[in-house]
C-alpha cells in the first residue's frame, strides 16, 4: 500500500543560498542597455584595435588636426540632425561679434528654453562670460537664445546670420532653424560631418572657447540660484587626452559629437552624427586613428630587415 510522503521543506539557510545564486546568475548573464557599453575601457598604451567600420554611427569623420589628412570617413557629406552641436556655430558667431566674452545681457521672456537650461529669469542681467560657460559646458538652450538675440537683435535675425556664415564657410550641407539644436520642422535644421568639422575647427582657433569646452565642472550664480555646470562629455577625464568637445542628443538625432583628443603632441579631430552610442564609436575611432599616426614608417625598399 502506497502512502503519501510530503517533500521535505528546504531549510531557511538553503533557501537563502538558492536565492543568492539565482540573483548572481541573473546579474552575470544580463547584458544591460546599450548605454552600458560606455564601460568599454580600452584606454591603455596598446588598446585592442576594433576595425573602424565596426562603429554604429551613420556618419563619421576622423581627421589629423596637424596635416588635415582624413583618417576615416563614413557618409561625411550626408545630412543629419546636429542637435546641440549646433551651439558651436552659435558660439563662433557670438565670440567673433563681441571680440570675446565681453558685456552683459538683460534677460527677456522670449529667452527661456527647455529642457537643458540655466534657467534664466526675465529681467535679470547675466554676463556674457557666464552665458558662454553655460552654453558650452551645460549645453544650456536658453543661453544660446540669449547670446544670439544679444548680437543680432532677435532670434530670427541670428538664425539668418548663422546660415549666412555657414555658406561663407563652404558648409553647403548645413542649414539652421534655431541657435541651440532643439527639434525643428523637418528639412529646416541639418548638417554633415564635413561641415560640422569645419565649424569645430573654426571654434578651436580660439583658446578661450577650447578651454571652456575642456572644463569638467564650473559654478555660476544667477537670479535663479547657484548652478553647478557639468560637462556632458562623458569621456572627458576618462579617455586619455580628451580635450575640447561639444555633445548633442535628441530622440530624433540620436547621439552627435565633435571632439578633439591630443596624445604625445598629436591631435585628432572627430565628428559623429546619428550614432546610437557616441562614447563607444569615439573610442573605437580614436584607438584606431592613433595607431595609424603613431605607427613607425615603413622600411625603405631594399633596406636590411632586423
Amino acid at each position: 500500500m502506497f502512502t503519501y510522503a510530503p517533500r521535505p521543506l528546504l531549510s531557511s539557510q538553503l533557501l537563502r543560498l538558492s536565492l543568492l545564486l539565482v540573483i548572481w546568475l541573473g546579474l552575470f548573464c544580463w547584458a544591460g542597455p546599450v548605454s552600458a557599453q560606455f564601460h568599454f575601457k580600452d584606454y591603455g598604451p596598446h588598446p585592442r584595435l576594433t576595425p573602424p567600420d565596426a562603429i554604429a554611427s551613420r556618419s563619421a569623420l576622423l581627421v589629423d588636426y596637424q596635416t588635415g589628412e582624413v583618417l576615416y570617413a563614413r557618409n561625411p557629406d550626408a545630412r543629419f540632425l546636429p542637435a546641440s552641436t549646433t551651439k558651436l556655430m552659435t558660439a563662433l558667431i557670438v565670440y567673433e561679434k563681441l571680440g570675446g566674452f565681453n558685456g552683459s545681457v538683460t534677460i527677456q521672456e522670449a529667452d527661456r528654453a527647455e529642457p537643458s537650461n540655466i534657467p534664466v529669469v526675465p529681467g535679470e542681467t547675466i554676463s556674457v562670460d557666464k552665458l558662454f560657460h553655460a552654453l558650452l559646458i551645460e549645453s544650456a538652450n536658453d543661453a544660446a537664445r540669449v547670446l544670439g538675440r544679444y548680437v543680432a537683435g532677435s532670434n530670427e535675425a541670428f538664425v539668418a546670420m548663422m546660415n549666412q556664415r555657414a555658406l561663407a564657410m563652404g558648409c553647403f550641407n548645413t542649414h539652421f532653424n534655431n541657435p541651440n539644436g532643439l527639434p525643428a520642422p523637418t528639412g529646416t535644421h541639418f548638417t554633415s560631418c564635413s561641415d560640422l568639422m569645419r565649424i569645430f575647427r573654426a571654434v578651436l582657433k580660439y583658446p578661450e572657447m577650447s578651454t571652456i569646452m575642456s572644463t569638467k565642472e564650473y559654478v555660476i550664480s544667477t537670479a535663479s540660484g547657484t548652478h553647478y555646470l557639468r560637462n556632458h562629455n562623458r569621456l572627458l577625464g576618462v579617455y586619455p587626452g580628451m580635450g575640447p568637445a561639444k555633445t548633442g542628443w535628441t530622440v530624433a538625432s540620436r547621439h552627435t559629437y565633435a571632439c578633439a583628443v591630443t596624445r604625445n603632441g598629436h591631435t585628432l579631430l572627430l565628428t559623429l552624427l546619428d550614432s546610437p552610442d557616441k562614447w563607444l564609436d569615439a573610442q573605437i575611432l580614436f584607438n584606431w586613428g592613433f595607431a595609424q599616426v603613431e605607427a613607425p614608417p615603413p622600411a625603405p625598399s631594399g633596406a636590411a630587415q632586423p
